[in-house]
């Protein structure tokens, strides 16, 4: 398994707009092509105004298959044009579990 964390940072003031945005439509559409959040988290001291996904696959294949599939997805696209504005700064890690970690 490996997990993909994706860390976003939203311009002052947009967090609320885009997680009601996120979860009505964005949301539905990540987890039908996706399949499994692990996590969705919102900074509250620190950094502020960001967002951390983390989102499980069995293998890199895996996630570049479903990555892709999510890409074609005019819907996807279109919540993307949407949303675009209100993100300054996206960063992306895959993480592989060590050998004692309770999520793998």
């Amino acid at each position: 398994m490996i997990i993909e964390q994706r860390t976003y940072e939203l311009k002052p003031g947009s967090l609320p707009e885009f997680l009601a945005g996120y979860e009505a439509e964005g949301l539905p559409l990540q987890k039908e092509a996706l399949g499994r959040l692990i996590g969705y988290f919102i900074a509250e001291v620190g950094e502020l105004n960001r967002i951390v996904q983390l989102w499980g696959f069995d293998s890199y294949e895996d996630r570049i298959s479903r990555r892709a599939a999510l890409s074609a997805n005019p819907q996807w696209r279109s919540f993307l044009g949407r949303t675009a504005s209100m993100v300054v700064r996206q960063r992306n890690e895959l993480l592989t579990p060590a050998s004692f970690s309770p999520i793998r």
